[in-house]
C-alpha cells in the first residue's frame, strides 16, 4: 500500500492555500446564501457553514484526498471547531467571512488529520478506501 500518512495533511494544506480552494469556498458560500435577504456577511449561520462545507468537498482535487475524506457532517464540523476552542456557531453564527473561511480551513484540516490517523491505525481499511473497495462517502 502506498503510504499517504503525512502527505494527506500536506496535500490538504497545499489545496487550502490555493486559489482553487479560495474560489471554491466563495462560490459554494454564495450558493448556500441564495435566497437570503439583506445578506451582510456577518454572523453567518451554522446552516450556511454546513452547506458550504459539504459543497466545498465536491471541489477537492482528485486523488487521495477525494477518496479518503467523507463529506463533513454537522457533528464533525462542531467537533472540529470545538477542538480549537471556537465558540459554538449555533449560538451566534460566525462573526464574518474571515472567521467563516478559517472555520472551513479547520474543518478540512481536521478531516485530513483524521484520515492520516486512520491510515496509521488501520492501514488495511485505508488501503480499501484508496483502492475503491470501500467508499467513505456512501
Amino acid at each position: 500500500m502506498e503510504d499517504f500518512h503525512g502527505s494527506l495533511i500536506e496535500e490538504m494544506e497545499e489545496w487550502l492555500s490555493s486559489d482553487d480552494f479560495d474560489s471554491a469556498w466563495r462560490e459554494c458560500y454564495e450558493r448556500a446564501c441564495r435566497g437570503s435577504t439583506g445578506r451582510s456577511d456577518r454572523n453567518i449561520s451554522e446552516s450556511v457553514l454546513y452547506q458550504t462545507a459539504a459543497a466545498v468537498h465536491n471541489h477537492m482535487p482528485h486523488g487521495p484526498l477525494e477518496r479518503m475524506l467523507p463529506v463533513p457532517d454537522a457533528e464533525f464540523i462542531q467537533t472540529a471547531l470545538a477542538s480549537i476552542g471556537l465558540e459554538d456557531p449555533r449560538r451566534a453564527g460566525l462573526k464574518d467571512l474571515e472567521h467563516f473561511e478559517a472555520a472551513l480551513v479547520v474543518v478540512f484540516t481536521h478531516l485530513a488529520h483524521c484520515a492520516s490517523l486512520l491510515e496509521k491505525q488501520m492501514p488495511g481499511m485505508a488501503d480499501c478506501i484508496l483502492t475503491g473497495k470501500i467508499d467513505p462517502r456512501a
